[in-house]
């Protein structure tokens, strides 16, 4: 994707954060804190629907909504992309994995009939990836769902300028009558903090609170 908007740095309230973390080694940083998700499940199986595209579509909206997530560094440059999709890998059937890529849609029904034909359509893939893979307006997910972690870290190729946040969801517990499930992120310290993470978390726990308000469509 080609449009995005240039912010100048020179006039943006992040400059001295940018400037004082693009030079780090690792500029990324970290959070994981658990989503009580037992009404979306509750909600997605008394509808048929499939929980992975519930909560996907969920993170989504708050990933298209908080706009530092939106941003990219490209050649020392920060663009704000007007719309972000989704690459997450997917088990194929031999047991390893692959990426899917999931456009963004307004209607949970649209997206949700999306993802599950992407799913099947990249579950025997030629190769592990496409054209996709060099798209910047997308964020990174992964799913653990055997693993109820606390914390974990990713791969990641500092010399090509990466910039692309990572959320990671994991294997959802019951406990004392609360079911949480896990969700890590991380992101590029230059374009966000702790308070926007906080901003996503805090988003996608009313969404999953009230499903019926958001997943109708």
């Amino acid at each position: 994707m080609s449009n995005f908007r240039i912010i100048d740095i020179e006039q943006w309230e992040r400059k001295e954060q940018f400037d004082f973390f693009k030079g780090y080694d690792n500029p990324f940083f970290g959070l994981t804190a658990d989503i009580d998700v037992g009404k979306l499940i509750e909600y997605t199986r008394l509808r048929g629907h499939s929980f992975f595209a519930a909560y996907l579509y969920i993170s989504q909206l708050q990933v298209n909504k908080i706009k530092e997530f939106r941003y990219r560094i490209v050649d020392d440059q920060v663009v704000d992309y007007p719309q972000i999709s989704a690459g997450s890998t997917v088990l194929k059937t031999n047991e390893v994995f692959t990426f899917c890529y999931f456009d963004y849609m307004d209607s949970f029904r649209a997206f949700e009939a999306h993802v599950l034909e992407q799913i099947e359509n990249c579950r025997q893939p030629e190769s592990l990836l496409d054209d996709q893979d060099h798209n910047l307006a997308q964020v990174h997910y992964s799913v653990i769902p055997w693993v109820h972690f606390r914390g974990l870290s990713h791969p990641r190729n500092y010399g090509n300028g990466d910039s692309i946040p990572k959320i990671v969801f994991g294997k959802y517990l019951s406990e004392s009558g609360v079911t949480k499930m896990p969700i890590s992120i991380e992101a590029h310290h230059s374009l966000m903090d702790g308070f926007h993470m906080g901003q996503y978390f805090e988003g996608f726990q009313s969404c999953a609170n009230l499903p019926e308000n958001f997943l109708e469509g």
